[in-house]
């Protein structure tokens, strides 16, 4: 890491301490997480310790991604919209650096308002059952920090590509839209895929609350959706700590899938970069 992008990142995570941004985000965090926890917290879908800690992932999916698109939506945009770029282009940087720099510092944040959003939640699984197994539990949290990597780092790369904050949050509220918790993946893309993979638009003879019915392209399908894949994945997660967690799956669904993860935060970054340098700044 140059020390322009090392200054960057800390500038960027500085900047929205101050701003107050990391308390904001973390206030709502904790609203939306921490009370449907607790109502499920001992019940007979989380008998033990081992079974809550594991589901965590779960409790966050639906709100990793808003909240790494209102981290870091505005990121390089608003800098570009601004001309901020135009000052800091005055001083020995490169391009690269800028969204770099950026990332890791908008990761960071993100991250920061996730572990303590996790640990709110651990003090629940420890005055419910008496226990915390830590090592699941750091498991855990790593896991729900760096799926905030991912959103973070491809709201960063759309940040970078596009010319407005209009249409960087258009477009990360279009991709949250259609893999989020609506209907869209579902009635887009996974015909799609199956069409790739049998020739056929038809997935009817589905049932996504049985497993015995999902053919081995679906299986694979699910994983493209990252925030499928990131509630599908947890449990091989939780499985590398705690072997008593069970997985549905074969290791090389399991292991595709934390592939297909990484693609989705590299990618966009590289090709947000890819505009960001080709784009006329001046």
């Amino acid at each position: 890491m140059t020390s322009s992008t090392r200054i960057i990142a800390v500038k960027e995570f500085e900047d929205a301490a101050r701003s107050k941004l990391i308390w904001g985000l973390t206030l709502v965090l904790l609203v939306v997480t921490v009370p449907n926890f607790y109502n499920m917290a001992g019940s007979t879908v989380l008998d033990t310790a081992v079974d809550a800690t594991q589901f965590l992932p779960s409790i966050f999916q639906n709100f990793i991604a808003p909240l790494a698109i209102i981290a870091a939506y505005r990121s390089v945009v608003g800098e570009r919209e601004s001309g901020s770029l135009r000052i800091l282009f005055g001083h020995p940087v490169s391009r690269r650096s800028i969204v770099v720099g950026k990332a890791l510092g908008r990761i960071a944040l993100v991250a920061a308002v996730l572990l303590i959003g996790t640990l709110s939640l651990a003090v629940i699984v420890l005055l419910t059952y008496g226990t915390l197994p830590i090592a699941l539990f750091g498991v855990i949290s790593i896991y729900i920090v760096a799926y905030g990597a991912v959103w973070t780092g491809v709201t960063v790369g759309v940040s970078a590509a596009v010319t407005s904050r209009l249409q960087a949050i258009a477009t990360m509220l279009g991709l949250f839209m259609f893999f989020g918790p609506f209907p869209i993946w579902t009635n887009i893309g996974l015909p799609v895929t199956a069409f790739v993979s049998t020739g056929s638009f038809s997935t009817d003879y589905i049932n996504q609350l049985d497993p015995g019915t999902w053919p081995t392209w679906y299986l694979y399908a699910q994983r493209l959706n990252p925030m499928q894949n990131f509630t599908q994945s947890r449990e091989f997660v939780a499985s590398l700590v705690e072997p008593s967690v069970g997985y549905f799956g074969s290791l090389q669904v399991q292991l595709f899938g934390l592939g297909v993860l990484v693609v989705w935060v590299l990618a966009p970054l590289a090709i947000g970069y890819w505009q960001f340098e080709r784009a006329d700044i001046t």
